[in-house]
């Protein structure tokens, strides 16, 4: 399997994630990026390109030796490894957020903001990875969110891979690419509806998660990912890569459809109270098209180009060592970069006025990022992997 593209377009995908979220300070330190607007914008669909690659890699690594010999031990330890893989982190994050709540209520002028983030009912969600799904505004780690949401597709896994073995078994080329163009169908129809900027995830005019949304979401774009596996898994066996520079075409095409989704958006849907000065920032619109999910066949495509494409540019880039590096600190990133621009937020002023001051700021932001990434990946997340693996008892193979 070509591991090294699929590791490599994570850390495309969380610096995306990373962008949106970072967009003015890029802004004011890179003026010139303002044709980078919608790009920025739509950085949410970074979680969209997860939840895919996720069902891919997981399907592929897992579903052949679970259905060896079934039992429910096997859903277990397949639970269990994936714990291993995301609790401890996310859990660990959670509580330098607790750390800078507490010295925040300390130290802040305006301490009550702080107070009602420590809701320890909240927290008790959060760690029991549950706290998505149900309405409610994002709190702790806001980001955190599809944790929770993967969860769901872990246990839809975990009940359903018996029957995407059986499903595997007699299901012709041509309706897998049929079933998974139809679950694109869904987040595609939803997303035409949903106002502007409430990014796939919020409810109209408020920003507590939309009811049902989590789960349509996750599971649909899950089990894409699980069927791409399959169609995958002969070609990809027998090592019989496809020449034609598909997936750099695709993200140019993915791109392009960014663009022309926001230019076309017959309306701007802006929540309520939101005012000019809220929706631009420096001529910049700030609002990001819902409609922009139209792209989702095409990263659908990317994903499963990059498993089977060897002689494409973008491929051979994010096979270089720097980018399969990043993939690899990407769950850290997307977890933790919260932190290090709130660290941002709290140096800006103080160099307000001072352009290359701004620039030197945006820049040491990007990459302390980057290092704290590491970081935890390093010495929190690889091993309680590690830990939880050798943990998992010799006769469960999953």
């Amino acid at each position: 399997m070509l591991i090294a593209p699929l590791t490599g377009i994570r850390a495309v995908a969380a610096f995306w994630v990373f962008t949106r979220h970072f967009r003015t300070e890029l802004l004011d330190a890179f003026p010139w990026l303002h044709p980078l607007g919608p790009l920025m914008n739509s950085g949410y669909l970074g979680v969209d390109l997860f939840f895919v690659l996720s069902g891919l890699i997981l399907t592929f690594t897992h579903e052949e030796r679970m259905n060896t010999a079934y039992t429910w031990k096997k859903t277990v330890g397949f639970l269990w490894l994936r714990i291993g893989r995301v609790w401890p982190l996310t859990a660990f994050v959670l509580l330098l957020f607790g750390l800078v709540f507490v010295v925040e209520i300390v130290f802040s002028s305006n301490p009550s903001i702080y107070v009602g983030q420590l809701d320890v009912w909240r927290l008790v969600q959060h760690l029991l990875l549950i706290q998505a799904w149900s309405t409610h505004p994002l709190d702790w780690n806001g980001l955190d969110w599809s944790i929770s949401a993967e969860w769901i597709a872990y246990l839809t896994f975990g009940v359903g891979v018996v029957a995407l073995g059986r499903f595997a078994a007699v299901a012709s080329r041509r309706t897998l690419i049929i079933v998974a163009a139809l679950l694109t169908l869904p987040m595609i129809i939803v997303g035409f509806g949903m106002q502007d900027d409430t990014i796939l995830l919020f409810d109209k005019d408020s920003y507590s998660i939309l009811a049902g949304i989590v789960p349509l979401r996750v599971v649909t774009e899950f089990w894409i990912g699980a069927l791409l596996a399959l169609l995958l898994r002969d070609r990809i066996r027998e090592n019989r890569p496809v020449s034609f520079p598909f997936p750099t075409i695709l993200a140019v095409l993915i791109i392009a459809g960014i663009y022309i989704a926001t230019a076309l958006d017959p309306h701007r849907w802006v929540r309520a109270g939101v005012s000019t000065a809220d929706q631009f920032y420096k001529g910049t619109d700030l609002i990001a098209s819902t409609e922009t999910i139209i792209v989702l066949p095409l990263l659908v495509a990317l994903v499963a180009t990059l498993a089977v494409c060897r002689r494409d540019p973008l491929v051979r880039l994010l096979s270089t060592r720097p980018l399969v590096l990043g993939g690899k600190v990407s769950f850290a990133l997307y977890l933790s970069h919260p932190l290090v621009i709130g660290t941002v937020l709290a140096v800006m002023p103080r160099v307000a006025g001072s352009p290359p001051l701004t620039i030197i700021v945006v820049l040491l932001g990007i990459v302390a990022a980057w290092v704290f990434a590491w970081v935890l990946w390093r010495f929190i997340e690889e091993p309680s992997r590690k830990i939880a693996r050798r943990m998992l008892p010799a006769s469960i193979e999953v």
